[in-house]
């Protein structure tokens, strides 16, 4: 099993959640997270934002199910221009892949 973590810009979340449903990926987490890339923040004027509101969806997927749940992801949280859809901007989010050694039920206590 893995563990996807998307972190990305708040306006698309809904976007995102409704390209992974009609992909067959439901169970989620989702939670608001501030952050910051290596562009450490943007300038707006005189006024410095240090740290950007952002959303991260967390998914726990069968090994095989991550590359689609992931070119979804990327598919869908990309803010690129109408000139060219495919690049997106600074900003757009980053995803993590991680192993998941194990997962139980809380409600049965069974190991999934």
């Amino acid at each position: 099993m893995k563990l996807i973590r998307a972190i990305i810009r708040p306006e698309i979340t809904l976007r995102v959640i409704e390209a992974l449903e009609k992909n067959g990926i439901s169970a989620m987490t989702r939670m608001n997270v501030t952050g910051r890339g290596k562009e450490m923040g943007i300038t707006l004027g005189a006024v410095r934002y240090s740290e950007i509101p952002k959303e991260m969806i967390m998914i726990v997927l069968p090994d095989d199910a991550v590359s689609k749940a992931v070119t979804v992801i990327e598919t869908a949280a990309r803010t690129g221009t109408t000139k060219y859809p495919a690049e997106g901007n600074i900003g757009d989010g980053k995803i993590f892949v991680t192993d998941v050694e194990e997962s139980y039920i809380i409600r049965t206590g069974k190991k999934m």
